[in-house]
């Protein structure tokens, strides 16, 4: 009866908290892979003095947009993942012996300041093993490690508590909104270029099967020029030279397509420009299909990296 008594045991709600210069999105998802659909969907405003060109300009800031956040859910009543922005991130992909993870943290602080600007000791750190496109020697392995200054996350910790909120994990932004887009089964077998158009700043990863092994952020502002038209000119051109640069980096691997995501995916023009100036075929993606959860009937567009937080655990 226990066992019986297990299998129609209610599963806990998973929920994800996206930092934005604007806004806090927040999303909890009930269910399994097999099921997953939206219980929670709100955004609430920054503030706007929070977070500043997608970096963390004062954390404290951020107090009355989290406890308004809340107030709105009724309290958190689930762990959360939160997102912090990919300017306060920097994720390498770096050659180690093979090694155990927890072995391999513990043999990086010794040439951490190789590959970032400050020491390990001041650092959170976050390492997992990946799928390299360039094969490294024989008896190593390719990890892909973020790190973030411990004070940021440390400032972070202290908000959400204050706010009353359990953190189930702190993730860079950028890596959540892979997640959301490639979804639990998905995976290439050769590269492609993760798109993600945001107003102010976007994101681009270079993927290899379902490993993001290049992160690049983009200030790009994208304005209005007539007719309610956006000037996508700077979007394209920064996608060009990161294709320049995927290709001479990693002179192996073949760049199959572009996945093109975030708020103005469905900009008119958008996906034609770039398939014209690229010459390689964009495919359109959400947050929501591939993970098979019912997309919103309104504000669908935006949440990649609160689902992706959501998701975490499920992939």
């Amino acid at each position: 009866m226990a066992a019986a008594s297990a299998l129609f045991k209610k599963t806990q709600n998973k929920a994800g908290l996206a930092l934005h210069e604007d806004d806090l999105r927040y999303i909890e998802l009930e269910g399994n892979l097999s099921r997953l659909r939206v219980a929670k969907k709100v955004s609430v405003p920054s503030g706007g003095k929070g977070i500043r060109k997608n970096s963390l300009a004062d954390a404290g800031d951020l107090l009355a947009a989290f406890q308004a956040l809340g107030s709105s859910i009724g309290g958190f009543k689930v762990p959360v993942a939160l997102s912090i922005p990919s300017r306060d991130i920097l994720i390498r992909v770096i050659e180690m012996p093979e090694l155990e993870m927890n072995d391999a943290r513990e043999a990086l602080q010794w040439d951490f300041e190789k590959y970032f600007p400050y020491a390990f000791s001041d650092a959170a750190v976050d390492i997992s093993k990946v799928e390299n496109p360039l094969k490294g020697e024989p008896g190593t392995m390719s990890v892909l490690v973020a790190a973030c200054r411990l004070r940021t996350v440390e400032s972070v910790m202290r908000l959400a508590a204050t706010a009353g909120m359990q953190l189930a994990t702190i993730e860079p932004e950028n890596v959540a909104m892979f997640r959301a887009a490639l979804g639990p089964t998905l995976s290439f077998p050769g590269g492609y270029l993760a798109v993600f158009a945001e107003n102010g700043v976007s994101q681009l990863i270079l993927g290899y099967k379902d490993n993001g092994v290049l992160y690049r952020t983009s200030l790009i502002d994208i304005n209005t020029v007539e007719e309610e038209q956006k000037d996508f000119t700077a979007l394209v051109r920064e996608i060009g030279n990161t294709l320049t640069f995927a290709r001479n980096q990693y002179k192996e691997l073949q760049v199959e397509h572009i996945m093109l995501g975030g708020h103005f995916v469905g900009e008119a023009g958008l996906k034609d420009v770039i398939e014209e100036t690229t010459g390689l075929k964009v495919l359109v993606s959400d947050p929501w299909s591939p993970w098979g959860i019912p997309v919103p009937s309104d504000d669908a567009l935006g949440w990649e990296t609160a689902v992706g937080l959501a998701v975490r655990e499920l992939s």
